[in-house]
C-alpha cells in the first residue's frame, strides 16, 4: 500500500485492525488440525481496503535471529536451533518479541477511532491479554517512535512483576506515577482494544508466572478491552495450562464498566482452541463449538463491523479418511451408528492419560511437572484465589468458580453419553490436603495400571466406554456466514 492510499484511508473510514496469536508450537498446517486462531484468520475478509490483518505463529515455532529451518545448516547451527525451539515452547523465552511485534503492528497502521480486535489461543492468548493490558495501562507510541518501544517495555513488565504486592511500596507507586508520564508525554490518548477474543488462555511465561511470595492475586481495576470473550476448557488438568482467569474489580462490575464473558467447554487445552485432527470415521472435533460461539459473540455486538468471507474453513478431504482406513478396512469394518462414533472419537483428550492424546513417553514427561512442587499455580479456596506451590498438582481438575458459565453443550453431552459423571464440572474449587509421597506415588501407579488396563483392551477389540441413551446428531451450520466449519451439534 502505497503512502498516497494510507493517508487517504486515514481520512476517509476508521480502520479496523484485528491481530491474530497462535498458540504454544502452532503454525499453520493446512488441515483439520489447524487451530482456531488460524480458522478465525481464514474467515476474516482480506479484501477490505480498511481492514488490516496480522497473523502471528506460536510461541515456539520460531525465535528471532535464529534460523527458523532447524534442516538446514552445519549440525551445530540445527542442534542450536532446536535446543533454543524447545527451551522457548517450555517457558516462552521469546514472550517479549511476540508482544512487541504486535505492538509494532499496531503503532504502523493504527489512526484515531480505528478499532482493534485482537484473537489468542494459549500462551498466544496471554499474549493477546498482555498487548490489551499494555495499551490500556501505557498507550500507544506515535508512529515511528520505534526506538522508545523497548523503554514502553520495560516500564509496563515492571509494573506487571509488582502490581499484586500488598501492601504497595514506594517504588511500587513511583512506578505507576513514572507509567502515567510516560504516556502522556510519548503516546496516542485513548487507545483501546475493541474485542478481545481468547481461547484457553494460559500464564506460562517464566517471566510473569506467579512468584512464590506473593501473597495476593490483584484483580483488573477495569478491563482492558470494551468487549472480553474467553472460552476455557473445563478438562485441562496439566500443571502448565491452569487458566489465566479475569478477575474484574467489583466496582467496576456494578457499575457497568465491564463486558466479559467467560464461557467453559467440555475437553481439554486442544479441545477448545484446536490443534487435534481428525480421529478415524470423525466428522466433528470439540474445538468447532468454541470457534462458532466466538464468532457468533463477535458478530453479534451491535458495535461490530468486522468483515468474513462467506466460503468455509480448512477441511480435511474426505479422500484422505479412506486411505487411512484402507479400500478392505472400508469394506469388511463392521459398520457403526452415528452415535457409537460420537462416543467414541468425541471424548475430551487428555494428556495425563495414557492413550488419550500423548505417547506413553510424552504422558510420563507431564507427570514429571505434575509430582514436583518446581510451579506456583492458583487454587480457589473459600471463593478466592491463592497461589501455592504446595501440594504438588497431581493432575487434578481445574477449580472452576461458583456462578461460572458453563456451555449448555456440556450437559447435552453428558445426557448423550459422551461425557461420565466424573467428567462432569464441579463448581467452586476443591479442598487443599496435603498429599503424602506414598499418596502422590499411588496416584502415579494407577494411571499405569490404567494404561496397561488400555493396552489389554486394545488387543482385544473392546470398544471405548459410553452409554447414555441413542440420540440423532445433526450438524449445525453458520446460516448467517453460509460457511458449513461450525460442525456443532444439536441432541434431539
Amino acid at each position: 500500500m502505497s503512502t498516497e492510499q494510507f493517508n487517504s484511508q486515514e481520512q476517509d473510514s476508521p480502520n479496523r485492525l484485528v491481530l491474530c496469536f497462535d498458540g504454544t508450537g502452532n503454525k499453520f498446517l493446512g488441515d483439520e488440525a489447524d487451530t482456531n486462531i488460524v480458522k478465525i484468520y481464514q474467515l476474516l475478509d482480506r479484501n477490505t481496503p480498511n481492514q488490516f490483518h496480522y497473523y502471528q505463529p506460536g510461541i515456539g515455532t520460531y525465535v528471532e535471529h535464529q534460523n527458523s529451518n532447524s534442516s538446514t545448516g552445519n549440525l551445530w547451527t540445527r542442534l542450536k536451533s532446536k535446543v533454543f525451539t524447545a527451551i522457548d515452547q517450555g517457558v516462552g523465552t521469546s514472550f517479549v518479541h511476540h508482544v512487541l511485534a504486535g505492538y509494532r503492528f499496531i503503532m504502523r497502521y493504527y489512526n484515531e477511532g480505528d478499532e482493534i480486535y485482537i484473537f489468542g489461543f494459549s500462551r498466544g492468548a496471554y499474549t493477546a491479554r498482555f498487548l490489551s493490558e499494555m495499551l490500556y495501562s501505557i498507550g500507544l507510541l506515535s508512529r515511528g517512535n520505534e526506538e522508545m518501544v523497548r523503554f514502553a517495555w520495560d516500564t509496563f513488565s515492571d509494573f506487571q512483576r509488582t502490581r499484586g504486592n500488598d501492601p504497595q511500596t514506594k517504588a511500587d507507586i513511583a512506578r505507576v506515577e513514572y507509567m502515567k508520564k510516560f504516556k502522556t508525554t510519548f503516546c496516542r490518548p485513548d487507545v483501546e482494544v475493541h474485542f478481545l477474543g481468547l481461547f484457553d488462555c494460559v500464564n506460562s511465561v517464566g517471566n510473569f508466572e506467579i512468584p512464590l511470595h506473593q501473597k495476593s492475586y490483584k484483580v483488573i481495576a477495569e478491563p482492558p478491552a470494551k468487549h472480553i470473550r474467553h472460552a476455557i476448557s473445563i478438562h485441562e488438568r496439566r500443571l502448565k495450562f491452569k487458566p489465566a482467569l479475569f478477575h474484574i474489580d467489583e466496582q467496576a462490575q456494578r457499575e457497568g464498566k465491564s463486558d466479559v464473558k467467560e464461557v467453559w467447554f467440555a475437553g481439554n487445552h486442544g479441545d477448545v482452541g484446536g490443534g487435534w485432527g481428525f480421529a478415524q470415521d470423525q466428522r466433528y472435533l470439540l474445538s468447532d463449538t468454541p470457534l462458532e460461539w466466538m464468532i457468533e459473540e463477535v458478530k453479534k455486538l451491535p458495535d461490530c463491523k468486522l468483515a468474513w468471507t462467506k466460503g468455509p474453513v480448512i477441511r480435511q478431504d474426505d479422500s484422505k479418511q479412506f486411505k487411512r482406513r484402507g479400500i478392505l478396512g472400508w469394506l469388511f469394518q463392521k459398520q457403526r451408528s452415528e452415535h457409537e462414533i460420537r462416543v467414541e472419537t468425541m471424548q475430551p483428550h487428555d494428556m495425563l492419560a495414557f492413550g488419550r492424546g500423548a505417547s506413553w513417553v510424552g504422558t510420563m514427561c507431564w507427570w514429571i511437572l505434575e509430582i514436583l512442587p518446581i510451579f506456583s499455580r492458583l487454587e480457589l479456596e473459600d471463593g478466592k484465589w491463592v497461589p501455592r506451590h504446595l501440594p504438588p498438582n497431581l493432575g487434578a481438575m481445574r477449580d472452576i468458580p461458583l456462578g461460572a458459565n458453563v456451555h449448555p453443550t456440556v450437559h447435552a453431552m453428558y445426557k448423550a453419553g459422551v461425557l461420565s459423571l466424573d467428567q462432569m464440572p464441579v463448581l467452586g474449587g476443591t479442598d487443599v490436603t496435603i498429599p503424602t509421597i506414598s499418596g502422590a506415588a499411588a496416584i502415579f501407579a494407577n494411571r499405569l495400571k490404567q494404561r496397561d488396563k488400555l493396552s489389554r483392551e486394545a488387543k482385544a477389540g473392546k470398544p471405548s466406554p459410553g452409554g447414555g441413551s441413542k440420540v440423532s446428531v445433526k450438524p449445525k451450520g453458520w446460516d448467517n456466514l453460509g460457511c458449513v466449519a461450525a460442525r456443532s451439534w444439536n441432541w434431539d
